[in-house]
């Protein structure tokens, strides 16, 4: 599998812990609009999520999500783009590499997300 973690700009933190990312837009793939899936967290940072859910999100797709972490009581709505996403070692399972960006037109919690990671 190729290594992606030494694409980012932030700093990674290693955070497995569980997260429920619900679908609010999906550029490539209607038919998860709406949807929440589980999944947890690998890393995090200011600008991005390594991620494993047991759904793919496509390659180079735009996305609106909702996360919540587990131990944090805050939910964040987030924009961002689908960087990779490759099937883990167990079946059905994908890591997917999400750069999360901040949008002039939309309303996003981009600044809060920077704050509590950094």
């Amino acid at each position: 599998m190729f290594d992606h973690r030494n694409r980012r700009a932030d700093k990674r933190l290693d955070q497995k812990e569980a997260l429920s990312l619900t679908i609010v837009f999906t550029s490539q793939n209607p038919g998860l609009l709406g949807k929440t899936i589980k999944g947890s967290t690998i890393d995090i940072s200011a600008s991005g999520l390594r991620i494993m859910l047991k759904a793919p999100l496509p390659a180079d797709s735009t996305i609106d999500v909702s996360i919540k972490l587990k131990d944090d009581p805050y939910t964040y709505f987030l924009s961002g783009k689908v960087h990779w996403c490759n099937e883990s070692d167990e079946e059905g399972v994908y890591e997917i590499g999400i750069a999360i960006q901040d949008l002039i037109n939309t309303e996003t919690d981009f600044k809060r997300w920077r704050k509590t990671v950094k």
